[in-house]
């Protein structure tokens, strides 16, 4: 058993962004006020300070029904097919295997590491899990996805979102930079239109990327990821509005 993966900061670290990883993807650091801040690794593209920031989307040939070329329990290391796009080496480190259908379904492994695979070929997962798989897993049966970290490689989140939003950018972060995001508490975001104090208010809009809208519960985009509710005077679109944000505590 180990301790949570929490620091305590100081304000102003949340605004630090560094060129070399320095924490564990995924780190918490918590401020005295109640707000709550995320480690990441940047995509291939800047972030702009405010914006709504998601994990990037998942691969189509990898992120369901892969079938196992091994079969056992209590294993660390399995092989599985590919879609038919290939993998890097490392491509799902401290991200995590999922059992979607066949013997084990529901069941969630965190990976430590993957080698490269080729399209359509096998490749090898080495869990991160000391006891390895909880049950049997059945060679051609059990079909499984993979998932990298949520915190690697984020992007400003689209106006049609691809996965789900993990923060907010504290300041401008840089490609392929490290930093932290804002999951909890009070947070400066964009506004994609103008809105109502104490709303709801989610990911996604028709104007710009990375900005939120009202949930007004009126039969339209209701189903679009809520991330917290409107604090203080009605924003505007375009200008950045406190938000109380409820993402991650």
């Amino acid at each position: 058993m180990s301790f949570a993966n929490t620091i305590h900061g100081k304000y102003g670290w949340e605004k630090v962004q560094t060129s070399d990883q320095r924490q564990k993807l995924g780190t918490r650091m918590s401020f005295d006020d109640g707000r709550v801040f995320r480690y990441c690794e940047v995509g291939g593209s800047d972030i702009a300070a405010g914006a709504i920031v998601q994990a990037p989307a998942g691969i189509a040939n990898h992120d369901m029904d892969l079938a196992i070329a091994t079969a056992a329990s209590g294993v660390t290391s399995l092989t599985v097919t590919l879609g038919g796009t290939a993998s890097t080496k490392n491509q799902y480190k401290d991200g995590y295997l999922y059992v979607n259908d066949g013997t084990g379904e529901g069941s969630i492994y965190k990976i430590k590491s993957n080698a490269a695979g080729s399209s359509g070929s096998t490749c090898v997962i080495t869990l991160d899990e000391e006891d390895g798989t909880v049950t049997a897993v059945t060679n051609g049966t059990t079909l499984v996805g993979l998932a990298v970290n949520p915190y690697s490689n984020v992007i400003i989140s689209p106006t049609t979102v691809t996965n789900v939003a993990v923060g907010v950018a504290p300041r401008a972060l840089t490609s392929d930079y490290y930093g932290w995001l804002q999951t909890w508490g009070a947070a400066s975001v964009l506004c994609n239109a103008a809105g109502v104090i104490g709303e709801a208010v989610r990911v996604g809009g028709t104007s710009t990327a990375g900005g939120f809208e009202d949930l007004d519960r009126d039969g339209s985009n209701e189903n679009e990821q809520v991330i917290g509710h409107q604090m203080l005077i009605a924003s505007v679109a375009t200008d950045y509005a406190l938000i109380d944000l409820n993402i991650a505590p």
